[in-house]
Formats: structure tokens, C-alpha cells, sequence
């Protein structure tokens, strides 16, 4: 009897064992390959999102306009633009309008057809980019324009006033002549970007601004210098050839005035003792012959590529985030100063990129 228990209880103790070790090896094999997979899972999805995140789906898609990457003061536009993307997470394809108004508008188609969420825009003339901002708000982008605003106030803007740029350059270059060379008639030309008209607004302050100072003076010619250095070279030769006593010639931008200021070079001129150049941005090569003593620029006023480029971001900022209305009216006023040859090296360090 007493081993007919034992065998009965052997028998049972087998039998929990064995029906134990199931449950362990089945929960095992269904509870872990099911933990498993769920950790995959997640881990798979948080790399996927991850994976988005670094391809640009679920950041600020923004494009940046330019007006001319062969233009120096342009391309540290863009640099800033660069440094922005990277510091707010938005994703920037920059394009190149490259001086050109029908340029200018097939861009615009292709923004359009991008939908991105935010556009920062330079145009060529106040009416065409008036019209172009509001094709791309019809599209339901909100756009933000600097350098050059649209004739109507239906957007944020950055603004520059292109007329006290040339004032400020006139004036400096005006004093600059009164000082050094005050018994010879100052003769003036320039050096325009006529694809540009904003930019005869320069040419118009440099002339009275030097006025300030010299009520009678003009300028015999102006000539297009495509705002390259290396067509000004050519555009200002020409232009000595036709009035060789010329002695004073602005440029709209740094490219221009270095442009004329080889031209000068050409002809054995170009020092401080026999002519004078004015341009503007204060660009780093603008203004190292700033900082020369022997070289004939001696005025330039100011415009910082990375104040423009910032303040523009900050703008549509403000408008994604719902803090200012896309088709209205509101401006940022860019500060111009003129550049000296003692705060050149801190201008160039703080303003380009």
C-alpha cells in the first residue's frame, strides 16, 4: 500500500514538472519572442523617426532667394542662411535669381510647386516682386522679402533704404576729397547694375550726398558694371577711355568699386593722390583697400549680410509661429553706417560669414 502512494506520488511530481517546464518553455518562447519584437519595434520606429527627422520630413522646409551668387555680399547672404538652418532645425534650399528678372519668375513658379513653408526673397524692381509675393501667397506660402521691398505693404520686410546708402558714401567720399585734394575739381561717374533699377537710387544718393559738400558736382557717366568686379573692370574702362577726367567713381557694391578701382590701376592710376573710390557693403576685400593708405577707395558705406539675413529669419519666425500676419505690412529698418579704415577689421568680423 505504502508503495503504491509512493508510485502515485512519483507519478504526480513527474507529471507538474513536466507540465511546468511547458509553461516556462511556452511562455518563454511566446512572452520573450513577443517582448523582443516589441522592442524592435520601438526601437525601429524611434529609428525611423529619427530617420525623418534627419531627412527633413518633419522640419520647416524654407527657401531663401538670392540675388546673385557671383556677387560677394550675396554669397555670405547665403552663409548666414546656412548657419540659421543648422541653429533653428529647418531645412533651406537657396536660389539663385542670378540678376535676371524672367530668372526671377520662373523661380517663383518652382517655389510654388515646392510648397514649402516659408519664403525669404529678394527681387530685382519693387513692382515684380510685389507681384510675385502675392502669387506665392495665393499659393497659401507666407512669404518675407529683404534688400529690395514690393511697392505695396502686404508682407514683413526688411528694408533698406538704397538712396541714403549712396548718401552715406557720397558724403564720407566728399569730406575725404575736401580734406585731401581741395584745389582740384572732383569729376565724377559710376559704376550701376541695371538689371537692378533700385540701384540708380545709390547712384542718385552717392551724387547727393557728394553734393553736401560740393554743390556743383555730377557725374559725367554711369555705366553698367553687372555688380561683378570683373565686368566693372571692362564697363569702367570704357568709360575713362570716353571721359578720362574723371577722378571720383562710385559703385553700388564692393564687386563694382573694385571693379573700377582695377580700372583705374590699369591706367596708372588709382592712389589716394590722384582719384577716389566709394562703394558699398564693406565687404572683406573692399575693405582691406579701405585700410590702405595708398589706395584710392577711400568711402564705404556699410550693409551687413548677416543682420539682413538674420533679421529677415527672425521676421518669418514670427509669422510661422503666428506672432505677425503674412500679408501685411511690417518692417525692420536695416542700420547703415559708414565704414572707416579704424573699425574696418571689426565691421568685416561682425557682419560677413
Amino acid at each position: 500500500m505504502v508503495k503504491k502512494i509512493l508510485g502515485i506520488l512519483l507519478a504526480m511530481t513527474v507529471s507538474f514538472s513536466l507540465i511546468a517546464c511547458g509553461s516556462s518553455n511556452s511562455g518563454q518562447d511566446s512572452t520573450g519572442n513577443e517582448e523582443v519584437t516589441e522592442n524592435v519595434s520601438v526601437e525601429e520606429t524611434g529609428n525611423q523617426e529619427e530617420q525623418n527627422k534627419q531627412g527633413g520630413e518633419d522640419r520647416l522646409q524654407i527657401v531663401a532667394t538670392v540675388q546673385s551668387q557671383q556677387i560677394n555680399f550675396w554669397l555670405n547672404v547665403q552663409h548666414t542662411m546656412e548657419r540659421l538652418a543648422k541653429e533653428n532645425n529647418f531645412d533651406l534650399t537657396v536660389m539663385d535669381i542670378n540678376s535676371d528678372v524672367t530668372t526671377f519668375n520662373n523661380i517663383v513658379d518652382d517655389i510654388i510647386a515646392m510648397k514649402p513653408d516659408g519664403v525669404i526673397t529678394c527681387g530685382l524692381e519693387s513692382s515684380t516682386l510685389t507681384t510675385q509675393v502675392q502669387k506665392s501667397q495665393e499659393a497659401g506660402i507666407p512669404v518675407v522679402t529683404y534688400n529690395i521691398q514690393p511697392d505695396e505693404e502686404i508682407c514683413p520686410m526688411v528694408v533698406s533704404d538704397q538712396t541714403e546708402f549712396g548718401r552715406v558714401a557720397g558724403a564720407a567720399a566728399a569730406e575725404y576729397w575736401k580734406t585731401n585734394h581741395p584745389d582740384t575739381k572732383p569729376t565724377g561717374g559710376a559704376v550701376d547694375l541695371y538689371s537692378a533699377p533700385v540701384c540708380a537710387l545709390r547712384v542718385q544718393g552717392f551724387v547727393e550726398g557728394f553734393q553736401t559738400i560740393y554743390p556743383d558736382f555730377e557725374l559725367v557717366q554711369t555705366v553698367d558694371g553687372g555688380g561683378s568686379r570683373s565686368t566693372s573692370l571692362s564697363a569702367t574702362e570704357d568709360m575713362l577711355q570716353a571721359n578720362p577726367d574723371i577722378n571720383v567713381i562710385f559703385g553700388i557694391n564692393a564687386d563694382s568699386g573694385l571693379g573700377a578701382l582695377d580700372a583705374l590701376k590699369e591706367e596708372g592710376r588709382g592712389t589716394a593722390a590722384d582719384s577716389l573710390v566709394a562703394c558699398v557693403d564693406g565687404t572683406e576685400t573692399d575693405c582691406a583697400e579701405l585700410k590702405n593708405e595708398n589706395s584710392a577707395l577711400k568711402a564705404v558705406a556699410g550693409n551687413s549680410p548677416r543682420i539682413m539675413a538674420e533679421t529677415a529669419w527672425s521676421l518669418l519666425d514670427r509669422v510661422l509661429c503666428g506672432e505677425l500676419p503674412s500679408n501685411e505690412g511690417y518692417s525692420e529698418y536695416m542700420k547703415i553706417v559708414s565704414v572707416t579704415p579704424d573699425m574696418a577689421d571689426q565691421w568685416v568680423q561682425e557682419n560677413f560669414e
